[in-house]
């Protein structure tokens, strides 16, 4: 209904893994900048999810009490490198207005709670700071949440 996000990215439909094979590896820099906004939230633990190591790039999970609210993969792009996107949950009204921007917010597959986001040369690391709040929000219990205040 509204969320016609279809004109996906052609990078982000290529296959994960590289032309020899191999898991497409996320940028260390990129790793670094979301685990650092991620493990500064209470009781923030990151895996990696082996359950989608061999369908997509390594995944790391960041998860609040065994429940993932910032999943955090790669794509091989077009011309063979990396494309990283986080996967994060947002309220039904932000989801829409995300998803109603476009580019750099898509549909995820993992749910209906969850958006897909594109992270660039042009990421708005402050807009990025503020989804991964609020995905972080949604999951964590009160008492936790009400920490971030």
């Amino acid at each position: 209904m509204g969320e016609t996000n279809e004109d996906d990215s052609r990078a982000t439909r290529r296959t994960s893994h590289s032309r020899e094979g191999t898991p497409v590896e996320i940028p260390k820099d990129i790793f670094e900048r979301i685990g650092a906004l991620c493990l500064a939230l209470p009781e923030v633990t990151v895996r990696v999810d082996a359950s989608l190591v061999t369908a997509r790039s390594t995944a790391h999970s960041f998860d609040i009490r065994r429940r993932s609210f910032c999943l955090l993969i790669a794509l091989e792009g077009a011309a063979g490198e990396s494309v990283p996107q986080l996967v994060l949950r947002a309220d039904p009204g932000q989801r829409h207005a995300l998803l109603s921007v476009g580019h750099p917010f898509y549909r995820s597959r993992a749910g209906r709670d969850r958006i897909r986001v594109l992270l660039t040369d042009d990421t708005d690391w402050a807009e990025i700071s503020e989804l991964v709040s609020e995905s972080y929000r949604i999951l964590a219990p009160k008492k936790l949440a009400a920490r971030l205040d």
